[in-house]
């Protein structure tokens, strides 16, 4: 079966706001663009996907999140695209796979960009190319001290399993088959996840499903 999300995908796509992003696989020489981009995080969202204070990614963080085989772990970006063809990184979303049909799934949005539809597109894009490499389900964290985490649950209602351990919260749903080229503006469906993008989509919560050990970060020893 052919795939749709290759090393030769790119994808150019306009936000709800007519903003014009250009999306495609991670690859090893985006290291100083996602450096730059975690840069432009505020504090709090640095915060809430890494469930520490964090100033920097390292190089051997960078090296984790960009050389990757686009298998086991995936990643795709959105960014913007300036005059003179340099880009500008404005979202990431991935997943990682940990058992047969399971991964670990996140996405994080830069702060200006939260609101406007990026996330969704981007999470639309990662659930297909998940059911493209056989992943059914996908487990995601949150600090259940995040204030929007009660919206956030209650978007997903009752069709949900959660764990609670050491303030995160732990959930697993079952990944949708979504075309790879569906379009934002699809009416969403019912079901779970969909709940979820629609909470994520009308700002009902901060878009950052966070995993630390997927984003390659420790936290502090004791």
């Amino acid at each position: 079966m052919s795939r749709h999300f290759t090393f030769d995908y790119e994808e150019r796509a306009t936000l709800r706001d007519g903003t014009p992003i250009v999306m495609r696989l991670l690859r090893p020489e985006d290291k100083q663009l996602l450096r730059e981009g975690f840069e432009r995080l505020s504090p709090e969202s640095r915060y809430t996907r890494f469930f520490s204070p964090k100033q920097a990614l390292s190089d051997d963080e960078l090296h984790y999140l960009c050389d990757i085989d686009q298998e086991n772990h995936f990643a795709i970006g959105a960014a913007r695209e300036l005059e003179d063809g340099t880009r500008v990184g404005l979202g990431i979303a991935r997943f990682i796979k940990i058992a047969d049909g399971v991964a670990e799934a996140a996405v994080a949005v830069a702060d200006e960009m939260q609101g406007r539809g990026l996330g969704r597109l981007l999470f639309l894009r990662l659930c297909a190319a998940a059911r493209e490499r056989g992943i059914t389900t996908f487990q995601c964290e949150v600090l259940g001290s995040n204030a929007s985490m009660k919206h956030l649950l209650d978007a997903l209602g009752v069709e949900r399993e959660v764990t609670v351990s050491q303030g995160v919260v732990s959930f697993d749903l079952q990944v949708p088959e979504i075309l790879p080229t569906e379009p934002i503006s699809t009416p969403a469906p019912e079901g779970p996840m969909y709940r979820l993008l629609r909470a994520a989509s009308e700002n009902a919560s901060d878009w950052t499903v966070a995993i630390r050990n997927l984003w390659g970060a420790r936290t502090p020893k004791e």
